[in-house]
């Protein structure tokens, strides 16, 4: 009988405490997303004017959801190849999730004829395991194409926060910053999700003749903030956006025992308040009130679903994004 009664006790202390633990975390993650906001606010980016343009640009998905044909490998990753007249840009490395050798990049780039001599910059959009090669990278704060890290001595290489690569020297840009003819930054937009703090940054394009066009990695800083620092920090109009923009609705494309972690985890209003179709729909409203006419939107952490409804709201404007389908903005 003592034995059922320490039993029943300790059941409910047991509850209590887990109880207790998520309120604490709860007040913790609203106090945090609350310091970041009033940083938001409190936010003077630079201002760019007179940076260029480019009178080519074409953006080739060398990792992302959806492949071209069956010869390519499509993984929950992103990476995209970026030309413009003077740069060629390997926009971050993929996922590897399996952990293969090639990884899904290395065997996408071989299948598509690319090579890395080819490549002069390496762009980081932000510290996502998804981006980086995998989180054993992640945990090193560095990055990788596969399971070992090829020679990019000869690349210039961009990310937000410390950085380290075998015989490369990183440039760390937090902030907006010019890294090309007709290149730049948008610099760090923070959120806190309920997985941690994440900061990122979107590649923009100055095309000769049509305007700005954005490339984003997750689209953690979500639509209405990569809006405003764009008008905030340029003084050209916006012709383009493509990328991920993190619409796991109603799934997302990584579950692990039933739980959706993109939509979960990844969601910067709390554990119970994962991202909805309405927010979506809002910011597709947004997105048509800026006029622009180039708008094509990833998958590796948006559903099906999400996609067909960008592709009918914006009609001719809305491309795919397949691995090794490129999407030329000018030629």
């Amino acid at each position: 009988m003592k034995f059922k009664v320490w039993l029943i006790r300790g059941g409910v202390s047991a509850s209590i405490l887990c109880a207790l633990t998520l309120v604490y975390l709860s007040v913790l993650f609203q106090r945090n997303v609350e310091k970041i906001e009033l940083e938001w606010s409190n936010a003077q980016p630079g201002q760019i004017t007179n940076f260029g343009s480019t009178k080519i640009l074409s953006i080739l998905p060398l990792v992302n959801w959806h492949t071209r044909d069956e010869s390519l490998k499509g993984e929950a990753g992103v990476s995209y190849l970026i030309k413009t007249d003077h740069n060629t840009i390997l926009f971050d490395v993929g996922f590897n999730q399996k952990r293969e050798s090639p990884s899904p990049l290395e065997h996408n780039m071989k299948r598509l004829g690319i090579s890395l001599d080819s490549i002069d910059t390496v762009f980081l959009s932000h510290a996502h395991l998804d981006h980086r090669g995998g989180q054993q990278w992640v945990n090193k704060n560095t990055f990788s194409m596969g399971l070992e890290q090829a020679d990019l001595s000869d690349k210039r290489i961009f990310a937000l926060t410390a950085t380290t690569y075998p015989n490369a020297e990183l440039s760390i840009i937090p902030h907006e910053t010019v890294l090309g003819e007709g290149i730049a930054s948008l610099g760090a937009i923070s959120r806190q999700l309920v997985m941690g703090k994440i900061e990122e940054q979107a590649l923009v394009i100055n095309v000769e003749g049509k305007g700005l066009v954005v490339i984003v990695g997750c689209g953690h800083q979500t639509v209405p903030k990569i809006l405003q620092r764009v008008s905030e920090v340029f003084n050209a109009s916006l012709y383009g956006l493509i990328g991920d923009l993190h619409y796991p609705i109603p799934e997302g494309r990584l579950s692990i025992a039933g739980i959706n972690l993109q939509r979960i985890l990844a969601s910067g209003e709390g554990p119970h308040s994962p991202i909805t179709i309405d927010t979506m729909e809002q910011e597709v409203e947004l997105l048509k009130k800026t006029g622009l006419e180039v708008i094509a939107l990833g998958g590796h952490d948006t559903s099906d679903q999400v996609i067909e409804y960008f592709n009918s709201a914006f009609g001719d404007g809305y491309s795919y994004v397949r691995v090794g389908e490129s999407i030329n903005i000018a030629e």
